[in-house]
């Protein structure tokens, strides 16, 4: 007798410019084409079989189409496996947005997927899970059906508050749009996954029969530690065969959303403020920060370039990479390991990189020096950064 099927939408966030992958890291993951680490990793949810629902930044994928192409060939012939979700170009901190900063990094994004995408859900995955109410007012009004929320992400009150299931967020001006609570426990489990060669916490997460799990993670989580690929394909062989994935678009068929009579008094109704202090810890990019905002003050006067570079300053893992201690965790360093072994993952120097493109976004590139080392430099970020403003100026 066949086992009760469990269900899970498996909502993978990919963002090339996190905190602990470097410039150099990342390009040497998309170079040698259809060999090359990313393509690889894409690979792995082929031969396994196995569907998810991906949201890659707008960055990332131009990041993609500018150094391997065929990365995005094989997602485009292989949508029985992937299917594409909302995101922004850039992964920023939307708390610090202004209403015209939120718009163009938003519109950003939806360019790009439509360029690289023949369809994507229109259900916009916030980054950090940062949204405010006039954001999700404009979410509504550029008539994007939907987002979600990571109760995990907030603290205790705030999670215990939110929401189970399905329900409508409501935004300025008497606006709301669908919002998807996820399961953050999953987030761990998949972690201990890969990090022990098998999905034991995962599959015994995963047992409700009678509703969807919605996981979240990061995609370039397998990134980090030795033999990424393995490790991933290990862990998705080793997930019960009675768990049965479904894209968002098939799970949007199977659920309701509660259309708020039903929430209690205590419930949010709204998309609760998430905090700051992870970013700003030891306030280290204080001074940083403050210059991006003014510089967003005259975001509607920059030119193609000025909006380009402005999209680059604002990622979110800049601040991570000054602001976030590097994770220690313990992992098998082989998949025959019995023990566990002490592993640091780095976090790169980003912040560098964000005080040089700030540095060129100021100069307004009326500076000799600053023009030929933008044109000239090759050091990975700038490699990454030219092939970006190249692909930018086709969009904005």
């Amino acid at each position: 007798m066949s086992k009760t099927k469990i269900l899970l939408t498996d909502i993978v966030n990919l963002n090339a410019d996190a905190s602990c992958l470097s410039s150099e890291q990342w390009l040497n993951m998309l170079r040698k084409g259809s060999n090359s680490y990313l393509y690889q990793w894409l690979s792995v949810y082929v031969k396994a079989k196995k569907k998810v629902s991906l949201g890659i930044t707008g960055a990332t994928l131009a990041d993609m189409r500018m150094h391997n192409p065929e990365t995005i060939d094989f997602i485009n012939k292989n949508r029985n496996i992937f299917e594409i979700i909302l995101r922004p170009f850039s992964h920023d901190i939307a708390l610090l947005r202004s209403k015209e900063g939120f718009l163009l990094n938003l519109e950003t994004g939806i360019k790009t997927l439509k360029r690289e995408f023949n369809s994507y859900q229109n259900y916009f995955l916030p980054p950090e899970f940062m949204l405010t109410n006039e954001q999700v007012y404009i979410l509504h009004t550029k008539r994007i059906e939907g987002t979600f929320i990571n109760p995990s992400r907030f603290k205790s009150e705030i999670e215990n508050r939110l929401p189970e299931n399905p329900y409508y967020v409501k935004g300025l001006i008497g606006t709301e749009i669908k919002c998807i609570p996820l399961m953050g426990t999953l987030t761990q489990a998949y972690l201990q996954g890969i990090h022990y060669y098998n999905a034991d916490v995962w599959n015994k997460l995963l047992h409700t029969n009678n509703k969807i799990h919605f996981s979240w993670r990061d995609g370039e989580s397998s990134f980090f530690v030795p033999d990424g690929n393995e490790r991933e394909y290990a862990w998705l062989q080793s997930e019960k065969k009675n768990i049965e994935r479904l894209f968002l678009s098939e799970a949007l068929h199977k659920v309701e959303f509660d259309n708020n009579k039903n929430l209690k008094e205590n419930h949010y109704h709204y998309y609760p403020v998430h905090s700051f202090t992870a970013w700003m810890k030891e306030f280290r990019m204080i001074g940083f920060v403050n210059k991006v905002i003014k510089t967003e003050g005259n975001i509607a006067k920059c030119n193609k370039k000025q909006k380009a570079l402005w999209l680059q300053i604002i990622n979110s893992d800049i601040l991570s990479s000054i602001e976030k201690n590097s994770p220690q965790i313990k992992l098998k360093l082989k998949k025959e390991d019995t023990t566990l072994s002490d592993y640091t993952i780095w976090r790169c120097e980003r912040g560098l990189e964000g005080e040089e493109f700030l540095a060129l976004l100021s100069s307004n590139f009326k500076r000799a020096d600053i023009n030929a080392y933008l044109n000239k430099s090759m050091s990975h970020h700038m490699l990454k950064l030219r092939a970006r403003l190249q692909y930018l100026n086709k969009i904005l």
